[in-house]
């Protein structure tokens, strides 16, 4: 029996947040695509999809919607075939192409690259890294009532402290102490056990922030709201409380909704934290 030839291109999809992307050692391409493509789940609207993927042709047709969607395709194929024609004959290039979860996103441009490739005669075999994972997608409405979703989407005020590219920290407008900062994801994670990945970036990021104090402090998060805030969106936040005496008529208690309320305007806070970014 005759062995089919090794394939020329080979694509990849897989997610980030699994911490297992694929390895080889020829030619390969990266392809993120986490923030430039339109997401089903972050969009009450399109809820519907999320339990779909981007083999299904509704998420398809969604995410190949994005405004940038055409363009990445027909760019990456480009460079699909310049590499290609580049490398060392025996050795096929690799496309590895990444969203968060490697179900939506990642999923549908990978099949889209390799059908634009076909139809220049240049087959590739597809394969998806990561479809079969644990399903932990959020609820997609969340966004659109989770105080602190709005604030990183700069859709609701706060006051700054630091910004980073997967985290943000803000002043609550009522600190248990003076210098009481919250670190919070970019992406919504209800509790602090829903997704360890993000919880131990954000704790990174909480220590980084923590590392430039000139005070004790503590580092806190739960895994779930207390009973009194149970009708609010949870979202996972960090709280740095320096020692101390708290303010009279002040709460340890965080939560995304209530401790945002009543915050006036988006401007870097003055909370003895260094090197600070005013925007998010």
């Amino acid at each position: 029996m005759l062995t089919p030839p090794s394939p020329r291109v080979v694509i990849t999809s897989y997610g980030a947040r699994w911490n297992d992307p694929p390895r080889h050692p020829a030619a390969t391409l990266l392809l993120d695509v986490s923030d430039r493509l339109w997401d089903p789940a972050a969009f009450a609207e399109t809820g519907d999809l999320v339990p779909l993927t981007g083999l299904d042709a509704a998420v398809r047709d969604h995410v190949l919607g994005s405004p940038e969607a055409a363009r990445i395709v027909e760019e990456t194929g480009h460079d699909v075939l310049a590499l290609l024609a580049a490398r060392v004959p025996e050795l096929p290039v690799h496309l590895h192409v990444h969203c968060w979860y490697g179900r939506h996103r990642a999923v549908a441009v990978s099949e889209a690259v390799g059908d634009w490739l076909a139809a220049r005669d240049v087959p590739a075999d597809v394969r998806h890294r990561h479809l079969a994972r644990p399903f932990i997608h959020r609820d997609p409405s969340v966004s659109e009532t989770c105080g602190f979703c709005l604030i990183v989407a700069g859709r609701a005020p706060a006051t700054l402290v630091r910004a980073w590219d997967d985290a943000v920290a803000v002043e609550p407008p009522q600190p248990a102490t003076a210098g009481h900062v919250l670190v919070i994801p970019r992406r919504h994670v209800a509790n602090a056990t829903d997704d360890p990945v993000i919880t131990a970036a954000t704790m990174g990021r909480a220590a980084e922030l923590a590392a430039e104090a000139q005070h004790g402090l503590s580092l806190s998060t739960s895994q779930d709201a207390p009973a009194t805030h149970t009708t609010t969106p949870r979202h996972l936040h960090i709280a740095l409380i320096p020692h101390g005496t708290a303010r009279a008529g002040t709460t340890r208690v965080h939560d995304g909704t209530s401790n945002m309320a009543g915050v006036t305007g988006v401007e870097p806070a003055a909370s003895g934290f260094g090197d600070r970014r005013s925007g998010l």
